[in-house]
């Protein structure tokens, strides 16, 4: 059973991208290969259990999540899904919707490992996803996320980021 918990639906037009953020070595954001696939699985379901503002939305966004990496991972030369890492672990992704006509291109939003929140992997992920996207020609994204969640509050604002509505449950598993 879902709660209350809102799910807001933000915009941001991709035309003017403020500068990107920067990371220190060793971390790096890049596009995942191929051969990441599980691990992009891993890493997303695992950030996700380890989030307490998702647990009673947790078989919704498990599913979301499996559903989103199947798609991503369609075309084995160019998955749409940025990571971010730390050496060689995977430490967060970003899994896209190409589409420019999709109702929503971030099908994960960044999903980032415990142990590195709160350190602006969330913002380099969410930066890198827009700028992909722009690349692809798409100037207005869309990304869905929980209401009173961190990523509402502090991530998804960012990069000119408008909340435009409260968008129902249906909408984020489309």
């Amino acid at each position: 059973m879902i709660s209350n918990t809102p799910w807001n639906l933000f915009h941001w037009k991709t035309v003017k991208l403020p500068n990107r953020p920067q990371l220190g070595a060793p971390f790096s954001v890049r596009p995942a290969s191929y051969d990441e696939k599980e691990m992009v699985k891993q890493v997303a379901l695992l950030s996700l259990k380890m989030n307490t503002e998702w647990h009673d939305a947790t078989i919704i966004a498990t599913n979301a999540i499996h559903e989103a990496v199947k798609r991503a991972f369609i075309d084995n030369n160019t998955p749409s899904c940025l990571l971010i890492a730390h050496g060689h672990r995977i430490i967060g992704v970003s899994i896209l919707d190409m589409r420019p006509e999709a109702p929503c291109h971030l099908l994960s939003g960044p999903w980032v490992l415990t142990e590195y929140r709160n350190r602006g992997f969330g913002s380099a992920l969410l930066y890198a996803s827009l700028e992909q996207l722009a690349n692809q020609g798409i100037t207005e994204v869309s990304g869905i996320t929980r209401g009173n969640t961190t990523s509402s509050r502090f991530v998804y604002s960012k990069f000119g980021g408008i909340m435009s509505l409260t968008a129902p449950p249906e909408f984020f598993s489309e």
